[in-house]
């Protein structure tokens, strides 16, 4: 059995990749990459994006599954401020 303070090696899986997120009940989700130290996962077939911490995803127990993605997601930062 191993120490309860552990380290979990973290999975670095490569954008559009089917993971599983063990902190919202095993949900799996296309990853979308990662900003702010949280990474972005977003259902199957589309969907609300959502987050989680690097730590909580894992790859499939059936090896690595790809998906396209289509369009990819606008850059999540703050839009630029202009002047009128």
């Amino acid at each position: 059995m191993a120490p309860r303070n552990a380290t979990r090696t973290i999975y670095k899986p490569k954008i559009g990749e089917i993971v599983r997120d063990r902190a919202h009940k095993g949900a799996e989700g296309t990853y979308m990459g990662v900003q702010g130290g949280m990474v972005y996962l977003r259902p199957r077939g589309g969907g609300q994006e959502w987050e989680t911490y690097p730590s909580e995803i894992e790859a499939l127990p059936t090896g690595p599954e790809l998906i396209a993605v289509m369009r990819p997601s606008t850059p999540r930062c703050a839009p630029e401020l202009t002047e009128r």
